[in-house]
């Protein structure tokens, strides 16, 4: 199986085998402070099954991820798909799937990738960056030596 088109999108819609893609093919999301909640995105794909692997049950997953570690939003299914009437044999067969996500969480800017999985082999990531709007605001964690009062010529002073 094959990953033939992965995006990002506003939204997206599957009817009568059709893919309808509204506001496709981005790849970043600005945020005016962290952690932030961001309303939706659809993850779009096109999954190309060979002749020989149609009529079985693939196991599909996507997953956002950072950094390697899943970050909590993720889809599950099934993917099984027959022939088409008429079709040329050998001939492979296109899957459009559009998976939309709703309020999602992210606690600090960075690289995100969503994972896209097949019976458990990576076959492709869609890339995300989530980053802070310019005159956002972003919560810096405390120096662990407390609170600096002055620098001089010995360093920084900790209260």
């Amino acid at each position: 199986m094959k990953l033939q088109t992965a995006m990002l999108a506003d939204a997206a819609r599957v009817a009568e085998n059709k893919l309808y893609v509204f506001g496709g093919q981005w790849d970043r999301v600005y945020t005016h402070s962290f952690p932030a909640t961001h309303a939706g995105l659809t993850v779009v794909l096109v999954i190309e099954v060979s002749y020989a692997e149609a009529l079985r049950d693939h196991h599909l997953r996507v997953s956002l991820m950072r950094d390697g570690e899943p970050v909590g939003a993720e889809a599950r299914g099934l993917i099984n798909v027959g022939h088409a009437p008429g079709s040329t044999p050998g001939a492979p067969s296109y899957v459009p799937i559009a998976l939309p996500f709703e309020a999602l969480q992210f606690n600090r800017a960075g690289r995100y990738e969503w994972v896209v999985t097949i019976n458990d082999e990576p076959v492709g990531t869609v890339p995300l960056e989530v980053t802070l709007a310019p005159g956002g605001t972003m919560e810096e964690r405390a120096d662990p030596r407390g609170p600096v009062i002055g620098d001089g010529p010995g360093g920084p002073w900790t209260a």
